[in-house]
């Protein structure tokens, strides 16, 4: 039986800085605001990671880590996240496959129950 893709609540803790999310197999997945800003999806945070042969040049403010908040979030459709960050990015869909993906926690890393 593999994970659970799909979440019975999610909540973000802004003093923490943390979102977390429970799954409908009862894991709870949290992940800290810096990281998730880090692995956005949108096309163009994952062509600035990788430059092809050059200097990366990034428009808007410069955000030290523990700088970064979650302003808003939306659903989209019943399948992703889409978040509006301090730093006024909001193209990221954060579908549910993919946060379930990026939990950390030990079970999680063995790949147990997939």
């Amino acid at each position: 039986m593999g994970f659970a893709t799909d979440p019975t609540a999610y909540d973000l803790d802004e003093d923490r800085r943390q979102f977390t999310v429970r799954w409908r197999d009862g894991h709870e997945s949290r992940y800290a605001l810096d990281d998730l800003r880090k692995v956005c999806p949108c096309a163009d945070c994952r062509s600035a990671q990788k430059p092809q042969g050059g200097l990366q040049v990034l428009t808007g403010p410069v955000i030290g880590r523990g700088e970064l908040r979650i302003v808003q979030m939306a659903p989209v459709g019943r399948y992703a996240l889409r978040f509006t960050w301090s730093d006024g990015h909001s193209t990221g869909i954060y579908s549910f496959d993919l946060l379930r993906s990026l939990c950390t926690c030990d079970v999680c890393r063995a790949g147990a129950g997939r």
